[in-house]
């Protein structure tokens, strides 16, 4: 009986007008998504062709990873150049950044993005009136008076509405991923492949939450206008309010530095520490000496960075438990972390690019204050697949799987008890 109710969800749907919309709008921004995306791609690799240093130079750069196609979260950051000056000074320069300008002003139209924003409404719009819909119709309480039970109504329902809808996502989802593994220019590597595939896994689980949130409200409200309003709203709560809130509330808890300051005091102490040698030099101290006005002022901001990033992970912890109680949140942290995007990526990208600083900035230096030598090639690896399910990716996972069967659950235990009349 499931099944044939089911069949029955998927023909209405196919036949509907929404269908049709919510097909056509996929259609279309994913396909868009992933030609601006595969061309930023592009020109950021070639920028890293580019700027990919010599063994004459001191400059730390990783490229980009294929699956900012997909998800290109901070990989524009993590995509910098960091060059190894005076004193153990770190300059970053643009590397990769701002390929596209337009990205400063909207948001990258990534395939996250698309998910998290636009398919969760679809799904919403998708199931809103499922229920109530039918109850308006005069059509629920005749299909409940024959031998079909409720129980097996509502889970019919549920597999034949997302079925319609999430059919069509994972075609388009497969050939662009198709279209991306015969593209000559992206090279994937195997892991790489299961990540992209562990991103899908957890698209589907964020839009079976939003489908079956839409399925709850059509089964709270007697009619599909009070249903819509409560569903923009729980909509617009969960994707934009809670992580931003959160991130605000966070930073209330956990006091830190601005960039701007840190580099303020990183100046003042480089400043201080040459006045000092130089003074000491005139007073005739033969023991001053700007090698070690040079050790001193990369301690010193050694200390600082420490002291900064301990309060930057620090913030970043606690503003992601506050915020992974919206499964938008949950959803961007797992899918940047998946991709190699994300902000552990970045913190272990700073923190390679420190070792690597360890290594060459006792070099000599030119008159221009620029580090000379042979340096060693700066290396960095992203992180397995492994290590990310290890630390948190398993977690948001888990996070996401809860959120969807807790609103499937509370829309079946509700449309048990719901009114038909």
């Amino acid at each position: 009986m499931i099944r044939h109710i089911a069949l029955k969800e998927i023909l209405n749907n196919l036949y509907s007008f929404k269908f049709i919309v919510v097909t056509l709008l996929m259609v279309v921004t994913m396909i868009m998504s992933l030609f601006i995306m595969y061309n930023d791609y592009q020109l950021r690799m070639e920028n890293y062709e580019i700027l990919r240093p010599s063994s004459k130079e001191p400059v730390a750069i990783v490229p980009p990873t294929p699956l900012s196609i997909f998800v290109r979260g901070l990989d524009e950051t993590i995509g910098r150049s960091y060059l190894v000056r005076f004193a153990g000074q770190i300059e970053v320069g643009s590397g990769q950044q701002a390929v596209n300008i337009v990205f400063r002003l909207f948001t990258s139209p990534d395939w996250m993005y698309i998910v998290k924003v636009i398919m969760s409404l679809c799904a919403l719009l998708f199931s809103f009136n499922m229920v109530n819909g039918e109850k308006e119709a005069k059509t629920l309480g005749l299909v409940l008076s024959n031998s079909i039970s409720r129980p097996t109504l509502i889970i019919g329902k549920w597999i034949g509405g997302f079925a319609s809808f999430i059919v069509p996502f994972i075609l388009i989802f497969l050939s662009g991923a198709l279209v991306i593994l015969i593209s000559p220019h992206v090279h994937f590597a195997g892991e790489q492949w299961v990540k992209l595939l562990l991103f899908f896994v957890s698209s589907v689980v964020y839009l079976a939450f939003f489908y079956s949130l839409g399925l709850f409200l059509s089964s709270v409200t007697h009619s599909q206008a009070s249903a819509i309003v409560l569903a923009l709203f729980l909509w617009a709560l969960t994707v934009f309010v809670v992580p931003n809130l959160g991130n605000t509330l966070a930073r209330q808890f956990v006091k830190i530095q601005s960039v701007q300051q840190l580099e303020l005091i990183r100046n003042r102490t480089w400043i201080k520490a040459v006045f000092e040698a130089i003074t000491a030099r005139r007073r005739g101290d033969k023991s001053a000496s700007f090698d070690n006005a040079m050790r001193s002022i990369n301690n010193e901001n050694d200390k600082l960075i420490a002291d900064y990033r301990t309060r930057f992970n620090t913030l970043v912890a606690l503003s992601k438990n506050i915020t992974r109680i919206s499964p938008a949140a949950a959803f961007t942290y797992l899918s940047t972390d998946v991709a190699g995007t994300g902000i552990i990526e970045e913190q272990r990208v700073k923190d390679a690019v420190i070792q690597y600083k360890d290594m060459v900035w006792n070099k000599p230096t030119d008159s221009d204050g620029n580090v000379v030598g042979d340096f060693p090639p700066f290396s960095y690896q992203r992180r397995s697949l492994e290590d990310i399910l290890a630390k948190e990716g398993f977690a948001n996972l888990l996070v996401l799987t809860l959120f969807a069967l807790l609103s499937f659950t509370a829309a079946y235990v509700v449309f048990l008890r719901y009114d038909v009349r």
